[in-house]
């Protein structure tokens, strides 16, 4: 079984990963669930990149386009919140000193 080889923790990412487009699936709202999915598939393709098959790292060129795009618009969304959080904390800095 793969969850009691010595490279488990690929598997249980692996897993983790499908389980939660599974759940992705129940999403209501239709926009909710696509923009859910291509997070979802954005991360698991980071994922996938930095552990590959036997956890030393996965091949870029054995992407396909649908996993570049989500991983690019996952990135983004990711570059976004963190620039969000940076304006929200110079914010609150100025705020204390006055």
């Amino acid at each position: 079984h793969h969850a009691t080889q010595p490279n488990a923790k690929v598997w249980k990412a692996r897993l983790r990963t499908r389980d939660l487009l599974g759940i992705m699936n129940c999403v209501q709202c239709n926009v909710c669930r696509l923009h859910g999915k291509v997070a979802a598939l954005g991360v698991a393709v980071a994922l996938q990149l930095i552990l590959g098959r036997e956890g030393e790292g996965g091949d870029v060129e054995l992407l396909h386009r649908i996993e570049i795009a989500a991983l690019m618009t996952t990135a983004g969304k990711f570059a976004n919140a963190i620039k969000f959080c940076t304006e929200m904390e110079h914010k609150y800095q100025k705020s204390a000193q006055a």
